[in-house]
């Protein structure tokens, strides 16, 4: 297993990378990638999309593994009851920090979003299928699964799905136009 830490604008990465590989963490373009999801992650913390009060947070933190098949369809089975691999799983240290926040919080400093996972294997696979880089692809399942550590859930209701998926696709479009990615295909 290795680990990174990947620290900007008050928002920490903490990477842990337990697939087989165990490169991501050390692959420049990857990181080229993340440093840019990190600063559209921060600005949109600071929208209205989230409570108010998640913004007045001096430091912001979640914690990234990237793993294989088994652990993904372990962790789909023990959580989810899916005995699949999957893309992607979150799980939120809060239930929702879109509106009425203010039940949650007991400091104001440093606010922990929660863990994401994701299936090096699956978004390998998944990055030929939509005819994208690994690193894009990467950033997009990070995306997503940042939006449920903030209480989107398309899962919930058709309207609850229209809202994520736009505000994801939102937020990948950012960080392309912002690396110089032209009519990069977002999903």
């Amino acid at each position: 297993m290795k680990n990174k830490t990947l620290n900007m604008d008050n928002f920490t990465f903490y990477i842990s990378d337990t697939s087989r590989e165990g490169r991501d963490v050390s692959n420049p373009k990857l990181k080229k990638y993340l440093n840019e999801t990190v600063k559209v992650l921060a600005k949109f913390i600071k929208s209205k999309e989230i409570d108010p009060l998640v913004s007045k947070c001096q430091n912001y933190e979640l914690d990234l593994t990237i793993c294989g098949l088994k652990k993904i369809q372990s962790l789909n089975k023990n959580f989810r009851n899916k005995n699949k691999a999957t893309d992607v799983l979150s799980f939120p240290g809060f239930e929702d920090l879109r509106d009425g926040a203010e039940d949650l919080f007991i400091f104001d400093e440093n606010l922990h979003f929660g863990d994401i996972v994701i299936c090096r294997e699956v978004c390998l696979k998944q990055s030929v299928e939509f005819n994208i880089n690994y690193e894009q692809e990467f950033v997009h399942l990070l995306v997503h699964g940042f939006l449920h550590l903030c209480g989107y859930d398309h899962e919930v209701s058709k309207a609850e799905e229209e809202i994520h998926f736009s505000l994801e696709e939102k937020l990948v479009k950012e960080i392309y136009e912002n690396m110089g990615i032209k009519n990069a295909r977002v999903y």
